[in-house]
């Protein structure tokens, strides 16, 4: 083993517990905000734009994913809707800035495995008890990738020379999914690591285009574009099949590296929105889930398409939250 230490069988990953069954009750139905009702004695909601925060940087999975959604919510409802990124924290920066909004539905999150890593690693005060989830959309398998211009070309050939040194590995942030894949990897690899740390997938990516570091362990259909059009290679994606986005490219598994570990995302409320809204939001996410233009950009960008309503959706955080502690303290990775 290298310097972090996991035994993954022993773990269960996160994307082993795929459900693909759609929350009861929101049946995709399209509606406009003229039929979504008002809320007892109050305003009517959406009143006026929705934001959407995105917590990592422009051009990554999660920034380009909900500007989907926003776009896809807008034909049904009435107000324009609108993304932001507020970066910083390894994403506890702008997940923050959504738990804590207004709970009138006007701002939406965009969250992922680290609302259930925040805590454990002593980043931020906040975990999936902060937040009324919504709906997870998308998930996504971890691909292992270097610059086509380096020393190795093939998971042998980078396992072989990070034996004998030690790999730069970029991630997107102390404590971010992306961090906790490329430690998975690497501990089963049994390379030794230098992990370093970005503000999102995109820039870790350019990172390793640029040289600045080895390697990198992020979202193999963030990654696709650059490994088609030339500038990155793919040593194998951590998954228990190949997937569309990378036709070409063979699992860990198929290599001899028994791990299956990646990434989803979800869009959550504030706490603290009634149940009424709660369901009018659910209702619009819903209808955006089988929205053509939505359908079509995930198709057309290899994003694997998952719906969890907001009560399988809790489910799953709550396991998540369970999951990390456990392979955080079998990474050995510290609080910062």
């Amino acid at each position: 083993m290298g310097d972090d230490t996991i035994s993954n069988r022993s773990v269960p990953s996160a994307l082993n517990r795929r459900n693909f069954i759609k929350a009861a009750g929101v049946g995709g139905v399209a509606l406009s905000a003229g039929c979504l009702g008002s809320l007892s004695g109050e305003q009517e909601w959406p009143s006026r734009p929705v934001e959407v925060i995105s917590p990592w940087s422009a051009g990554g999975g999660a920034d380009r994913t909900s500007r989907a959604v926003a776009d896809a919510a807008e034909n049904h409802t009435d107000v324009s809707w609108n993304v932001s990124n507020q970066t910083g924290g390894s994403g506890s920066v702008g997940m923050n800035a959504a738990a804590n909004a207004e709970p009138d539905g006007h701002t939406i999150g965009c969250t992922a495995p680290e609302i259930a890593l925040f805590e454990h690693l002593g980043i931020a005060d906040l975990s999936p008890d902060d937040i009324t989830p919504i709906m997870q959309y998308t998930e996504f398998p971890a691909a292992l990738v270097v610059s086509e211009d380096a020393e190795f070309s093939t998971l042998d050939e980078w396992i072989s020379y990070g034996q004998d040194n030690t790999l730069q590995m970029a991630n997107s942030g102390f404590g971010s999914s992306w961090h906790m894949a490329a430690a998975g990897i690497a501990s089963e690899a049994g390379v030794n690591v230098e992990h370093i740390s970005y503000e999102g997938a995109a820039p870790a990516m350019t990172a390793v285009v640029n040289g600045e570091v080895d390697c990198t362990a992020v979202g193999a259909a963030e990654v696709a574009p650059q490994v088609q059009d030339g500038g990155l290679s793919a040593l194998g994606v951590a998954f228990d099949q190949q997937v569309e986005a990378l036709p070409n490219t063979p699992t860990l598994a198929d290599q001899g590296l028994d791990i299956s570990i990646g990434s989803w995302l979800a869009h959550f409320a504030p706490a603290g929105i009634d149940d009424e809204l709660k369901q009018q939001l659910a209702d619009v996410y819903s209808a955006v889930y089988e929205d053509d233009s939505f359908v079509e950009f995930m198709e057309n960008n290899n994003f694997i398409r998952v719906e969890r309503g907001p009560d399988e959706l809790q489910d799953f955080l709550d396991q998540q939250y369970e999951f990390y502690g456990n392979l955080v303290d079998e990474l050995g990775i510290e609080e910062q």
